[in-house]
């Protein structure tokens, strides 16, 4: 019985050490990754423009868009800073074959500085006249397509 005792109790010290090294590790690495950076890291800011929309467009595009930038970490911006990145939406509405109108938007990105950082093309056709009032879901169309490439751009 004291043979097994032993062996239980060393079992149990062993078992206390795995379970300090365990407990006390991710504390330790916890410590080195808060020591890394005390400052947190800021969302970029962007401000949206869009012109040429016919409709809503101006508005429901921008406003879209900045939902979509939103939810991969790029916040709106209310005004130009030193700061702020700009987001350019051109929209261009072109009666096309079919009764249909081709829409395209080009969106341009630039950089607080002013410098371009590139832009994201799209073009689609609707029903003619039909975003010549509401856009609704056509914008949220618009801005999801948009957002990835757009965000890609966005330094982070």
């Amino acid at each position: 019985m004291l043979a097994v005792k032993d062996i239980m109790g060393r079992r149990s010290v062993l078992g206390l050490c795995v379970s300090l090294v365990l407990t006390v590790a991710p504390a330790f690495g916890a410590e080195t990754e808060q020591g890394k950076s005390d400052t947190p890291v800021e969302a970029p800011l962007v401000l949206i423009t869009v012109a040429g929309a016919p409709g809503d467009g101006e508005q429901a595009l921008s406003s879209a868009l900045a939902k979509r930038l939103a939810r991969v970490g790029i916040k709106t911006a209310t005004a130009v800073g030193a700061n702020v990145y700009s987001v350019e939406g051109v929209v261009t509405v072109a009666a096309s074959k079919g009764g249909r109108d081709s829409v395209s938007i080009v969106w341009k990105v630039f950089a607080p500085d002013g410098s371009t950082l590139g832009g994201v093309s799209q073009t689609e056709g609707y029903p003619w006249g039909s975003l010549s009032r509401k856009w609704g879901s056509a914008a949220d169309a618009a801005a999801r397509a948009a957002a990835r490439e757009i965000a890609k751009l966005i330094p982070r």
